[in-house]
Parts: C-alpha cells; structure tokens; sequence
C-alpha cells in the first residue's frame, strides 16, 4: 500500500463523489453535526500526512472540551484513515495533544492561538474549529454560509504543521486563508 503523498492517489472515487455531495448539501435533512462529523472523516482522507503517521497505530481524533458533536464522533471510531483505525478521545488540556492527528477545539475561545502555536509548533496535528473568526486556530475551519456548513481552510497553519491538502479538497473550499491573512 501506498505511504505518505502517494496515499491520496489511491482514494477512492466514491469519497471524493460523497465529499462533493456534502459540500454541496443542506443540512436541513441532516443535522449540523452530523455533516459535520463526516465532513471531518472525509477531510482526513484528502490530507497528505508526513511518513511520522506511519509509526502510529492509531489515528486518534481527539476533542479538546465538551462534545460539540452530539456524539456523532463516536461512530467514527473502528474506520479507518491511512490505514490506520480511528480513535475518538475527549482530552481537557493541550497538554494531551501527544498522540493526536486531528484536533478540535469544541471551545476555541478558551485557546488563544500564541498558545496553540506554542504546544503545536511543527507538529501534525490537524486542528479544526467553527467559526470564521477562529481561522487563526484551525487549519480547517467550518462555517455555516446559506444555511449549509462550508469550509475555510488554512493554509498557513497547514503548512507550518507540515500538512498539505488534496487539491479536490482545496476546491470543495469556500475560502482559502494564505500566507498573513492566516
């Protein structure tokens, strides 16, 4: 199997259909957090992680402060992302973002983002919040924009995590922060 950036050329076409699909959905048969739990599983799929993913046995996805998903992260646990099985974890400290792929801050208010940057600072970690005016925290950022959820995403934050993007998911994108305004 593929490692590293190859591993984006092997995703299948039905995730990439089911991605478009969602960006283009209104939630209104589907509840806000549950697109945007699977919002977040396909992201992952369409993010190109460096070769330290491959010494994990796990993805973990871990939420820093209280369950901003209604649960629905719980069903992600058992599938997998680059081969890996998914974990969902609730941590209460940035302190315990050692082992995480993927960060969201259910509270972003609570972290200032010098103090994200701090523990964060070259590390993979993907981080996501709601919220355009969180951009400065999340390298993926959901919006809700005509009454469906959108996505903004980082680059900025992205690349000083040595993170990068599909560019199917750069498309899906309703805004692309670059460079200072990130």
């Amino acid at each position: 199997m593929a490692k590293g950036w190859r591993a984006a050329t092997n995703i299948p076409i039905g995730a990439l259909v089911l991605m478009l699909v969602l960006a283009s959905a209104s939630y209104g048969d589907l509840k806000e957090d549950q697109v945007k739990a699977a919002y977040l599983y396909q992201i992952s799929k369409f993010v190109f992680w460096p070769p330290s993913l491959d010494e994990t046995q796990t993805f973990t996805v871990c939420q820093l402060g209280p369950d901003s998903y209604s649960g629905n992260l719980s069903k992600l646990n058992g599938r997998s992302v680059a081969d890996k099985p998914i974990k969902v974890i609730q941590i209460s400290s940035l302190d315990q973002v050692t082992n995480c792929q993927l960060l969201i801050l259910s509270e972003p208010e609570r972290v200032s983002a010098k103090e994200l940057e701090g523990k964060l600072k070259q590390t993979p970690i993907l981080t996501v919040v709601d919220g355009q005016q969180n951009h400065q925290k999340g390298m993926v950022v959901f919006v809700i924009e005509d009454q469906r959820v959108r996505l903004h995403i980082n680059l900025n934050l992205a690349k000083q995590a040595r993170l990068t993007f599909a560019a199917n998911l750069l498309e899906v994108a309703t805004h692309i922060y670059r460079g200072s305004e990130g």
